[in-house]
């Protein structure tokens, strides 16, 4: 009979065999150059190997309380990925399972000096060569009829992965000719599939939702979240009320009489400069952290640094951290978008005026201090790999939406441009929540979801398009106000023992890693 560490070993490598892509996220570069066999031949192996870990890890004798919370959660991680294998069908029904955060994702060898550039270049090579095999089981996989909204944001997803071999990797392979070879061949062969996807466009159709079904299992497997329909409504309708009043309130000291609109044009004449922005993020993270270290918010792990850097094409998100399983290169990027040389004056302030100081300032809670930046390090120092090395939506994202609000709570700003910032930001999570449920569960219309997010969310057709559309293949988007929710009910709790303070309960629910926060709760009992 093997030991819990040794069978907690052999599930994880498994998860990195079938997805190396989440091995090189969490720093593991024994699958540097790997392309995961997605082919249905594969999947079906996987589906198998699955069973087996499931029917044998419950076997594990003499586990601490610790160790069998691990089991349960890690337990959760192999039923999930069967659930959206076999039931939710994703490798047939999903583009974005393709075309999404991939094995197409190829900035792990760019973006961290983890080893010299020559090396980084040949795993490079290596992995551009997996390309083809990779899209040929996604066009044999992927059904003749895919959703419309999935489809037309898969097709965004491959096009800029396209741009940034052709910019970003050229530019790194120097004149390296075996290097340039082998991206031409990728992007041709990324570019062949582009089109594919876009020759189903004609026979797509709008049937992306889940059913309340698969919608509220999905939800208990990932999150241990067990609430029906009716009363996740009732959740978020409480949070919106809450919000649009605070909203509504910082709104009248901005701009008495005006509104919330008006209010907001007044928050946005307050930004940036293109030569300034880095320099005023730096600033902030500055003051940010001297806070959290003055008023006892939370620790602050002293290993990396998080550095403020201009975005580079391929990332999406802001914060990217070092993975825990980095040891080289351990500093983390907040990657600040900066208005290019080629932008003409009107495109320049129309980014500027969004990225205002109070906008910047919020994101930058939620994503450096103390949001994900500080999550990261506390997973580095996570007490078990189950805990270190599996996303956990409401835990993740939750908590660094916890952190915005609770950050004005404890007095970071009194300022009302910031309160509304922090708000409106809130009630775009809150629009999130609802259009989850109303897609997935209640047959809301995908014009219905936009104009949810313009009503409720103060937002303008584009990007309340764009947010929309989102929801028709990341349903569990509601979790950014979700666990939010969970979280203030957990610290509720908390703060009825002795000995609570603010800065020992994040600490703790910080030490249980990325686990859900059902189960954190059981470690904090």
């Amino acid at each position: 009979m093997e030991d819990w560490a040794a069978t907690e070993r052999q599930v994880i490598d498994a998860f990195f065999r079938f997805s190396p892509t989440h091995a090189r996220y969490m720093g593991d570069h024994r699958f540097d150059g790997v392309v995961g066999d997605l082919s249905k031949t594969a999947i079906r192996a996987r589906v198998s190997e699955i069973d087996r870990q499931l029917s044998t890890i419950g076997a594990v004798p003499r586990l601490d309380g610790g160790q069998s919370v691990d089991r349960r959660a890690l337990i959760a991680q192999l039923e999930a990925a069967r659930f959206e294998l076999t039931e939710l069908r994703l490798p047939f029904r999903e583009p974005m399972f393709y075309a999404g955060p991939s094995e197409l994702d190829v900035s792990f060898y760019l973006k961290r000096p983890y080893a010299p550039l020559g090396d980084r270049l040949a795993a490079l090579r290596r992995h551009l060569l997996g390309y083809g095999g990779f899209l040929e089981a996604a066009r044999d996989n992927l059904e003749t009829v895919l959703p419309r909204p999935n489809l037309e944001i898969a097709i965004d997803a491959v096009d800029g992965q396209a741009e940034y071999l052709d910019g970003e990797v050229r530019a790194a392979a120097g004149g390296q000719a075996e290097t340039l070879e082998a991206i031409d061949v990728a992007n041709r062969q990324l570019r062949d599939f582009g089109d594919g996807l876009k020759a189903r466009l004609a026979t797509a159709d709008d049937a992306y939702a889940l059913g309340e079904d698969h919608f509220l299992r999905l939800l208990s497997l990932r999150e241990f979240v067990q609430l029906d329909v009716p009363a996740l409504e009732r959740m978020v309708r409480a949070d919106i009320e809450r919000n649009r009043s605070a909203a509504e309130a910082a709104a009248e000291q901005i701009a008495p009489g005006a509104g919330v609109q008006a209010a907001v044009a007044r928050l946005e004449d307050h930004h940036p400069t293109a030569s300034s922005i880095i320099a005023d993020v730096t600033a902030m993270l500055g003051r940010l952290r001297t806070f959290l270290v003055d008023r006892d918010v939370v620790s602050l792990p002293s290993n990396g640094h998080c550095l403020v850097q201009p975005t580079p094409t391929y990332i999406s998100a802001a914060m990217d951290s070092a993975g825990p399983l980095e040891t080289v290169a351990t500093d983390s990027y907040y990657w600040v978008t900066v208005p290019g040389t080629d932008w003409d004056a009107a495109k320049s302030e129309e980014w500027l005026r969004y990225m205002n100081y109070a906008t910047l300032e919020s994101t930058s809670i939620h994503e450096a201090y103390p949001g994900h930046y500080v999550q990261g390090l506390f997973e580095r120092h996570a007490t078990s790999p189950t805990r270190q090395l599996f996303w956990t939506y409401t835990t993740g994202e939750g908590f660094a939406h916890y952190v915005e609000e609770m950050m004005l709570e404890v007095g970071y700003s009194t300022d009302p441009k910031q309160l509304l910032a922090q708000r409106l930001e809130a009630l775009l999570r809150d629009c999130r929540f609802l259009v989850a449920l109303g897609l997935h569960c209640r047959r809301m219309t995908m014009p219905d979801a936009i104009r949810l997010f313009e009503s409720v969310g103060y937002m303008t057709e584009l990007p309340a398009t764009r947010e929309a559309t989102r929801g028709a293949w990341d349903p569990m988007y509601l979790n950014y106000t979700l666990g939010k929710l969970l979280i203030l009910e957990l610290r509720s709790e908390m703060q009825r023992r002795p000995g609570y303070t603010l800065k020992t309960f994040h600490d703790a629910f910080l030490g249980c890693g990325a686990m859900p926060i059902p189960l954190i709760r059981e470690l904090l009992d």
